[in-house]
This record gives C-alpha cells, sequence and structure tokens, in this order.
C-alpha cells in the first residue's frame, strides 16, 4: 500500500473527503517533492493527488516525484492564487470537507485561501499530526537513510575530535565538523551545531562562539546528518586533559542514565516508561536539581519528531520508530554532560544507530 493510498484510508474516520497538506516535511513524505523553504508546495490528496507549486520548481517536482500517481500543477501566480487553484480543484473532485494541518498555515494565509474557496467554514476541518503519525514507523528505505546518516556522524566526529585542544575556538571546530559531514556526503546538517565548551557547556542548546577552548574545559557537541532528508542526531562531552573528580562522576551518572534509558526501550513499551525511569534514577542522585527534562525524541525527516521520551507521553513504541535517548546533567557556571544516541526499535530488542564511544574521551 502506498502512502498516499494509507493516508487516504484515514479520510472516512476523520470526516473528510479531501485533505490540504502544507507541512514540508509532509509533502515530501508522500509526494517525494522536497524543499527547505516553507510554502513553495501544497499538496492537495482527493480522488487523486495533486501536488500545487510555480514555475521555479516545475522541474524539481517532476524529477522528484516518487508516485506518478501525483498530478504537477503549475499555477502563474500572477494570474490565479493559490486559493483559486485549489478551489477549481476542489470543485472538480467533489470536496465537500477539506482537511487541512492547522500547525503548518500561518492563520493570515489560511484566511487568503478560505475567501478564495469560498466554502462554509463547516466545510473545513482543522487537523493534527495525521501525516505525522504515519510518518512514525519507518519502512526499509527511511531506516537505511537514517542509518547512514548516523554512520557519516560518527566518521565526522571520529575525524574532529583529533581537532580539540587548548587554543582552538568552539565556532573553529564546529564549522570542521560540518565540513567533515558535507565531505562524507551529507546534504547539510540536521539543525543547527550545538557546540558549548567550559562554563557554556552548561547550555543544553549553547551555540558555538568565539570562545577558545582551555585544558580542563568539557566540550558538548550535538549534531546529526542529513541523507535523503533523513537525519541523525547526536550528543557527546570530551574533556581537554585529564577529568576532575567532579567531572568524572558527573559522566559516570549520565552515562549510567542514558544506558538505563536505552536497557528500557522496547515495543509495546510506553513512551513515558522510560522517561519515568531515568527521571527518578537522576532524582535520587546529588545532581537532582540539574537534571534535564525530558530523555528523547522519535527523529526521521524532522529532527524533533513525535512521540517524545517524557513523562506525560503515554504513546506506545512500536517497531519501525527511531528514537534518541539523551539524558543531562547540567550545572550553571561549571559545566554539564550531556550523551545522546539514535536507537531503532524492532519487533525484539533495539538497534544502536550511533556507534561512537561513549566512555569518558579525555582529549591530551
Amino acid at each position: 500500500m502506498t502512502r498516499l493510498q494509507r493516508l487516504k484510508n484515514c479520510f472516512s474516520g476523520l470526516g473528510i473527503d479531501g485533505m490540504l497538506i502544507t507541512g514540508m516535511a509532509n509533502i515530501r513524505y508522500l509526494s517525494g517533492f522536497a524543499s527547505d523553504e516553507q510554502g513553495v508546495a501544497s499538496l492537495l490528496v482527493a480522488d487523486r493527488p495533486y501536488l500545487i507549486t510555480d514555475y521555479r520548481f516545475d522541474e524539481q517536482a517532476r524529477e522528484q516525484r516518487t508516485d506518478d500517481g501525483v498530478e504537477i500543477v503549475v499555477r502563474a501566480r500572477a494570474e490565479e492564487s493559490l486559493g483559486q487553484t485549489l478551489q477549481r480543484l476542489a470543485k472538480g473532485a467533489a470536496i465537500k470537507r477539506l482537511g487541512f494541518e492547522r500547525e503548518h498555515i500561518r492563520y493570515s494565509h489560511w484566511q487568503a485561501l478560505a475567501a478564495d474557496l469560498a466554502l462554509d467554514t463547516e466545510c473545513f476541518k482543522p487537523l493534527s499530526d495525521v501525516v505525522e503519525k504515519l510518518r512514525r514507523r519507518k519502512d526499509a528505505m527511511e531506516l537505511q537513510h537514517i542509518r547512514t546518516a548516523a554512520q557519516v556522524a560518527d566518521a565526522a566526529l571520529e575525524q574532529i575530535a583529533n581537532k580539540l585542544s587548548p587554543g582552538v575556538t568552539e565556532r573553529g571546530v564546529a564549522v570542521e565538523l560540518e565540513y567533515a559531514l558535507m565531505q562524507r556526503g551529507s546534504e547539510g546538517v540536521a539543525f543547527p551545531t550545538i557546540f558549548a565548551s567550559g562554563p557554556r557547556s552548561s547550555h543544553p542548546h549553547g551555540m558555538p562562539t568565539d570562545r577558545v577552548i582551555e585544558r580542563g574545559d568539557m566540550v558538548t557537541i550535538d549534531f546529526g546528518a542529513v541523507i535523503q532528508g533523513y537525519r541523525s542526531d547526536m550528543t557527546r562531552t570530551f574533556v581537554l586533559g585529564k577529568a576532575s573528580t567532579q567531572q568524572r562522576e558527573v559522566y559516570s551518572l549520565v552515562q549510567e542514565a542514558q544506558q538505563l534509558g536505552v536497557d528500557r526501550v522496547t515495543a509495546g513499551v510506553a513512551c513515558s516508561e522510560p522517561a519515568k525511569y531515568v527521571a527518578e534514577f537522576l532524582n535520587n542522585s546529588p545532581y537532582a536539581r540539574f537534571a534535564g527534562d525530558g530523555l528523547g525524541h522519535a527523529i526521521g525527516l524532522e529532527t524533533h519528531e513525535k512521540p517524545y521520551f517524557a513523562k506525560e507521553d503515554d504513546t506506545v513504541i512500536e517497531p519501525g520508530y527511531v528514537m534518541t535517548v539523551e539524558p543531562g546533567i547540567y550545572i550553571p557556571g561549571w559545566g554539564g554532560v550531556r550523551i545522546e544516541d539514535d536507537i531503532l526499535v524492532k519487533d525484539e530488542g533495539i538497534d544502536l544507530l550511533t556507534n561512537f564511544p561513549r566512555k569518558l574521551i579525555e582529549i591530551d
């Protein structure tokens, strides 16, 4: 069954007979068309799917289309608004109730579309996470892309770890890491690289600066590769020189917490269970008040996808999910430690996709 057919099979239960897809990751998943620019295409799924774009993306859309049943509609922006194009197609498809992705369309944009469509308010149905739920279980092709992205990240970090030394800057090493990713085939970075050293390593999402790395610093690097749109996400923390007693203590605590989390992940378990288990472990430690909230998230065409390893998320984990496990301790003014890996949930057990060493590495 194709991805588009799986989506159409949901229509009856949703009470719609057509759906407008505007989230770019969802459009890529269903049609193959890919762009980092929001709003350059829309996918109308009805009796047949229509990918609507303009002259700039006509060739690209036809080249990337993964389903020959998707009709490419190129509109002349000066002559016909998107809403007018949709009205013409919706009328031809006899759509009486149209679902739309409320998280992926601006209110002002929707107002303009609704006015052009000239349909009553009750003809529209706002929907959430419809395509996202279809995306949770990765197929063999998706898994291969994520595996490759993880392998690229492993290799790039191994190269860059040798460049960590007193006197280099955060920004300088981060740039070399991103270049190393792309040398190995990454389409770019999965997200802006997080790179923080010394006391700044207590910033969970610290962006690289011109700070000069010093001996004795902890260095936290959180980054990912992108292969055919699919992402990896890995974090490692290093120490330049010999680690202090406290650095060893905190690192050991986070390493144990991460392993406990990984060991609790299995098909059929609620996402909340590993999160609660690790939170309880960290809450019983001397560093309880410095523990980060949440344990991880799903990953795929987007870096942060649902479900989440969070105490309030009772989504049941299924085979084919790819999730991160990333506990951390962040002590303001001192520094922080995070260890993160990508894991594939299987029918029985898991596969670790990121395999850079998890032990404490002291770089001398």
